[in-house]
């Protein structure tokens, strides 16, 4: 039943009834994203959890407020992000982001559903391994839009860069990507002509 439910739905239930189930359904969901977009901030993993931990708290001690939210995934975010500054500044530790803007203008559907369409069961795990080796910042960018379906403006406000620049770490992502998948395809493509060659060769009768 939960499962089903919107977002708003899941926090009416919890404002107004204190739905412990709604509140577990919304942790399922959030959970892991923010764990991940927190080590963005906080690479050591036990402390990203942390702070996610914190947030959830937060939420639980205001739930009564939780319906009044319009935009969750912003509000969620913004709070995890927040958590993460105060700990680095906290532990007397900053992050420096670079800042590399480009006139490149790129719409996110028409980069990404490419690569929907490529992919098939064989893929999947070939492509998941080569999201995990992009760059840090990158691969952020890239997963806060294509897992987590930010908007381009939501990932340049969270991560306090222009849009330009999500844009071109966005299309640089995809271009990696399909490199690596279309030199996979290559190479799996080169096998299948040897072992056919192979077999050929087997069935000959001199």
């Amino acid at each position: 039943m939960y499962s089903t439910l919107s977002n708003s739905d899941l926090l009416v239930q919890i404002s107004v009834n204190t739905d412990k189930k709604a509140f577990g359904e919304l942790y399922k969901r959030y959970h892991c994203k923010l764990v991940s977009f927190a080590r963005y901030y906080l690479p050591i993993p036990a402390e990203a959890e942390d702070v996610v931990s914190d947030v959830f708290v937060n939420l639980l001690k205001k739930h009564g407020q939780l319906k009044d939210i319009d935009n969750f995934d912003g509000y969620i975010f913004f709070a995890v992000k927040n958590h993460c500054l105060n700990r680095i500044k906290k532990n007397k530790r900053k992050e420096q982001f670079s800042d590399i803007t480009t006139e490149i203008d790129i719409k996110t559907d028409k980069c990404t559903q490419p690569l929907e369409q490529l992919l098939n069961k064989e893929l999947s795990y070939f492509y998941s391994s080569l999201v995990e080796e992009l760059p840090s910042k990158r691969k952020l960018v890239f997963k806060m839009i294509k897992d987590d379906g930010l908007k381009i403006a939501e990932v340049a406000k969270l991560l306090v860069i222009t849009e330009k620049t999500v844009k071109k770490h966005l299309e640089l992502a995809v271009k990696d990507l399909r490199k690596g998948i279309s030199e996979y395809l290559e190479v799996k493509g080169n096998n299948t002509k040897t072992n056919q060659l192979q077999r050929n060769k087997k069935g000959v009768v001199i």
